[in-house]
């Protein structure tokens, strides 16, 4: 049967593209998806450019000075009448999750109008938005098994979206050979989130210029914040290319180590791509959920985690190298990864909510 069906995604790419995945697919069951999101944040460019309109509530932003407060409510209040009046229009069956601030209004406005609510989690520990919604939740759909958790009786550990989509995955392998690298060696790839990380992109570079010389590829990913401080490192070596941003859809086949942050997004990549990887979890995101996620990879014997304020030059060196060395590791790992998903996350999600 036909239903109509809300997602509510804001405030980052983690959410937003897992949300978009699972909106596709219910798109080719023939359901009707509006998104309840914000026009101007990083959800009102990203939406369109994936064909999908979008239901504008205006998204609360929580600020620290008194004054800031009232201005905090006065965006919430409005985003429950937004809400609401989008939901008594389109009269939706349910009302599904993904988090952001603006999940927090429409979590509660669905419960009040009796919208079934379902939250997906992509994180190891719920972020506040949902956690905030919880209660009202029918049920709580996890890409890890969150242990610590008061709403546990509500959870169905189900993976990402995002994760599936590499069931039909068919890569553009001349992404790769364009950037002057070979396929038949092996290449270590460094990404510290779109953004990049000011701390360990100096890492990074300083690394590479007192090693310059290594019997392996290296790609360096700097964010375009970065890559004018960074991109002299391309004279040092020809196995050394640094570039400002590209897709790492299309270099999963040819990247024999990850290293990178522990984001929900690139945590469904790496275990749909089987590619092994070094996280450096940012110590300076939400309850920490950049290393508990790294952490479930680790605790699989799935990936390797190093904690940044602990790190340097050497530590970082030798993490690499002895990593890229150790084939049967590296094997282990992919193995691990594999053991993770069957690549069916979305056929799960639709069971879960009876669609």
């Amino acid at each position: 049967m036909k239903k109509t069906i809300f997602i509510s995604a804001g405030s980052s790419g983690g959410h937003i593209f897992p949300a978009i995945t699972l909106a596709n697919k219910l798109k080719e069951l023939h359901h009707d998806v509006y998104f309840i999101a914000s026009n101007n944040r990083i959800e009102g460019s990203i939406l369109p450019n994936h064909g999908y309109d979008l239901l504008h509530v205006t998204s609360p932003t929580v600020r620290k000075p008194f004054k800031g407060f009232f201005i905090f409510l006065k965006e919430l209040m409005q985003s429950f009448k937004e809400t609401h009046f989008h939901i008594r229009k389109y009269h939706p069956d349910m009302m599904i999750s993904f988090g952001g601030s603006i999940s927090f209004p429409s979590g509660w406005v669905s419960f009040f109008n009796r919208v079934p609510l379902y939250i997906h989690e992509q994180n190891a520990v719920l972020g506040l938005s949902n956690e905030w919604i919880a209660p009202v939740a029918k049920k709580i759909l996890t890409q890890f098994n969150i242990e610590k958790s008061i709403f546990k009786s509500k959870m169905v550990v189900v993976g990402s979206p995002r994760t599936s989509e590499f069931k039909s995955y068919q890569p553009n392998q001349k992404v790769f050979t364009d950037l002057g690298l070979d396929p038949a060696e092996k290449c270590v790839v460094f990404v510290m989130g779109s953004l990049g990380s000011f701390t360990m992109q100096k890492m990074i570079a300083d690394m590479i210029t007192q090693q310059p010389k290594v019997d392996y590829q290296r790609l360096f990913i700097t964010g375009t914040r970065f890559y004018e401080s960074y991109h002299h490192l391309n004279d040092l070596d020809a196995k050394t290319v640094v570039v400002s941003s590209i897709s790492l859809i299309d270099l999963y086949p040819n990247i024999t180590l990850l290293v990178s942050r522990g984001g929900a997004t690139t945590m469904a990549e790496v275990i749909g791509s089987t590619t092994p990887t070094l996280f450096i979890p940012s110590p300076y995101v939400t309850r920490n959920h950049q290393f508990l996620n790294a952490q479930s990879l680790q605790n699989a014997l799935a990936a390797e985690v190093l904690d940044e304020r602990e790190l340097n030059v050497e530590i970082l060196y030798d993490a690499i190298n002895t990593l890229i060395h150790d084939d049967e590791k590296l094997n282990a790992m992919k193995n691990a990864l594999k053991s993770l998903s069957q690549l069916n996350e979305l056929d799960q999600i639709v069971k879960e909510l009876h669609l």
